[in-house]
């Protein structure tokens, strides 16, 4: 079977006699069906000879579209055609095409680091409150070390970098299994975004970039480094006092 395809006429004035004059009508044969996504599921796909003829634009091209290796700059080479096509054309790559779902994306992204960063904040009165628990345990210990010669400052050091170690340990193994599951995420797809006859390729993009596992480490370090120092000064508090008593 055929299809049957209307189109307006270029500068023809609308027909109230036999509106079919107004519109080319042509058949072409469906060779395929693609279901894809809902935004391009309404989308037909012609021969070039056959869409001019049916628009009547026999030398006009309304866009080319550029596929480029890997490895290519896209960005250099959108810039070069840039400067040689002049201001009368419009370059886009392939994030200004689709600059809505790319803003979305982002957004989404950074959600997630605040939400997360919220998260760190409560479990750091957690490390404060068992850095504490520590220190009290330690100070008979504490006390025995100020006598033998180590300052406040020798102690606060210690407490601290105990605190440091505990929580960038920590810090490190989730970072480790945090790349071993975006790992199998990219290889098997487990979470997805939409139902399997929305999108041809449905699993939930993963790219892994080295300033975000820095970022989640500086900011680790930053409240880490936070709640060390808060426990590390308990520690020194009153450590004169506890020199009196024993």
């Amino acid at each position: 079977s055929q299809l049957q395809i209307y189109s307006p006429k270029k500068g023809v004035q609308a027909s109230s006699i036999n509106p079919l004059d107004d519109f080319t009508v042509m058949n072409i044969a469906p060779s395929g069906v693609f279901e894809v996504q809902q935004e391009f599921d309404n989308i037909m796909m012609v021969p070039l000879s056959f869409a001019r003829e049916l628009l009547g634009e026999e030398k006009n091209i309304s866009a080319i579209e550029i596929n480029v290796n890997e490895g290519v700059d896209a960005e250099k080479l959108k810039t070069k055609i840039e400067n040689e096509l002049g201001e009368s054309y419009i370059v886009k790559n392939r994030v200004q095409q689709n600059q809505a779902l790319y803003n979305v994306l982002g957004s989404e992204k950074w959600m997630v680091y605040i939400i997360l960063t919220f998260i760190l904040v409560i479990a750091i009165f957690n490390i404060i409150g068992s850095l504490t628990m520590l220190v009290i345990d330690k100070l008979k210990d504490i006390s025995i070390l100020n006598s033998l010669g180590a300052g406040k400052k020798l102690i606060r050091r210690i407490f601290l970098l105990e605190g440091m170690m505990i929580t960038l340990t920590g810090c490190i193994f989730g970072l480790l299994i945090g790349f071993v599951f975006c790992l199998l995420q990219q290889k098997f797809g487990w979470f997805k975004m939409g139902e399997t006859n929305l999108l041809l390729s449905n699993a939930y993009p993963i790219a892994f970039k080295w300033q975000d596992f820095v970022l989640v480490f500086v900011t680790v370090s930053f409240f880490s480094f936070i709640a060390s120092t808060l426990a590390s000064n308990l520690s020194v508090k009153n450590i004169d006092k506890l020199n009196q008593d024993l």
